[in-house]
């Protein structure tokens, strides 16, 4: 494993096999909304566009996308291994986020329900059960999630 520079001070992870045909170019990083990405500009007839570092790795890697997204398994937008990036449709890439900046109990899926003074679990907009413990409710949102989502339910 391997690191490449990127601008604002930022480092993406890649594997050794890919650390020399990256370093070809002056990789960027790229805040959004909830992670960051390396990424380059590329000019192609008098147009500009941005490619992915991660994108590029999936490709190298042959991870057939067809379609789909190439998400990052551990939700670190950083981490360009080859094991780390998986191709997903939106809606599985949607599964894998982490929990929302405004969650109060620190568990995905889980808020406080004031009229029933319990923990309420919710996964893919199903109430799953109320519970007492925040302990309780987090390990059943925990086998709810990997229930419906499979490999990309979010830790």
């Amino acid at each position: 494993m391997k690191t490449i520079p990127l601008t604002r001070g930022k480092e993406a992870l890649v594997d050794d096999e890919d650390y020399e045909f990256l370093m070809q170019w002056k990789w960027h990083y790229r805040k959004d909304a909830r992670t960051g990405y390396a990424s380059r500009w590329v000019r192609s007839q008098r147009k500009q566009y941005v490619v992915w570092m991660h994108h590029t790795v999936c490709q190298r890697a042959g991870i057939t996308l067809d379609g789909k997204q190439c998400d990052h398994r551990d939700q670190n937008g950083l981490n360009n291994r080859r094991s780390n990036l998986r191709p997903a449709t939106q809606i599985e890439n949607n599964r894998n986020q982490r929990r929302r900046q405004d969650n109060t109990s620190g568990v995905k899926g889980v808020d406080w329900y004031a009229r029933s003074q319990k923990w309420r679990v919710r996964v893919a907009g199903e109430c799953i059960g109320y519970f007492q413990l925040l302990e309780h409710a987090h390990q059943a949102r925990d086998q709810a999630a990997k229930k419906v989502f499979g490999t990309f339910a979010p830790e």
